[in-house]
Parts: structure tokens; sequence; C-alpha cells
């Protein structure tokens, strides 16, 4: 083979193993991504091992309901559990986590951001 043809053979294989991740959404919202499960606060806070199996299926539920931006931080305590982590007016939900051993190489976080007076100011994703 002449190494043009090596050359194109290996753009093409590594075109081909780019997997781009398509959203499914709702058709009547356009800004909300489709959760797989409703929110269900028993299942939000299972954990096992590292893992909670059931938050990432249902994290949009979360990250857009209207509902839940309209309690104050002790009601979102109640209602999710206690947080991964906590920093000033922050909280940190765990999502997944990919590990490789004890290091972790992915993190997916629902951060919430409180006002000084204890209301949502916003619920975010963090990759």
């Amino acid at each position: 083979m002449k190494p043009v043809h090596i050359f194109c053979f290996i753009v093409f294989v590594f075109c081909v193993a780019c997997n781009s991740e398509v959203k499914n959404y709702e058709p009547d919202m356009t800004d909300k991504p489709a959760s797989a499960l409703v929110f269900d606060k028993t299942k939000w806070q299972i954990k096992e091992g590292r893992k909670y199996p059931f938050r990432d299926k249902m994290v949009n539920d979360v990250v857009y309901n209207d509902t839940i931006r309209s309690l104050q931080k002790p009601q979102i305590l109640d209602m999710l559990g206690e947080p991964d982590r906590s920093n000033e007016n922050y909280i940190y939900y765990l999502i997944k986590q990919e590990r490789l051993l004890f290091w972790p190489l992915h993190s997916k976080f629902m951060v919430v951001k409180f006002h000084d007076d204890s209301s949502v100011e916003w619920i975010r994703i963090h990759q």
C-alpha cells in the first residue's frame, strides 16, 4: 500500500470511530432535554458503592423543574438528601463518575446555587 492510502485509511477510521451524542428533546419544550425517569426521592438517594444508579436518568427532571426552583435550601436538602459536597451558597450532587481504579476520569455533578436568602439562584449540570 502507498503511504497516501494508509493515511486515508487512518483518517477514515478516526472519522468513523468518533461518536457524537444526540440529545433527545421533548416536542413541546425545545429547551428541555427529556428525562428517562421522573424524579423519585427514594431512587435519587440510592447509592450502590460509589455510584448513584438512578440520578443520571432523572437529573433533567430536577434541573428543569420549576417547582424545585421555587423551594428554599432546607426544603431542597430534605427532598434531595445530603449533598456530596457543599461550599458557601453552592451544593453539589454527584450524578455519575467514571474512574480508573481510584482516580476519577470524568465526573458529572448537579450544582445548586442559592441567594443569601436561601432561595435558588440557579441549578446546572457541571461536567
